[in-house]
């Protein structure tokens, strides 16, 4: 089952490959809201593309981690994302 930090890269990946902005609703959930700015800021900041946030997602998801996806790709180099 997804949770909703996989839910809004999901959504932040479709957006971008239709070349549409992201309105995302939250539904009040403003953790959600302030995890998900940090993480997308820093995205902007490493200049991450949708090839990178689809890497974090297939990495994350092959292993077992206690950690919520976002805190997976504020703690892993967008360098050291391999192709599987």
């Amino acid at each position: 089952m997804l949770d909703l930090f996989e839910i809004a890269i999901i959504q932040l990946i479709a957006a971008s490959e239709a070349n549409r902005p992201l309105i995302y609703a939250t539904f009040g959930n403003q953790t959600l809201v302030e995890s998900f700015w940090t993480v997308y800021s820093y995205m902007i900041d490493q200049q991450a593309t949708v090839r990178h946030l689809c890497l974090y997602l297939q990495q994350y998801s092959s292993q077992y981690n206690k950690s919520t996806l976002f805190e997976f790709i504020l703690t892993t180099s967008i360098s050291t994302l391999t192709i599987n």
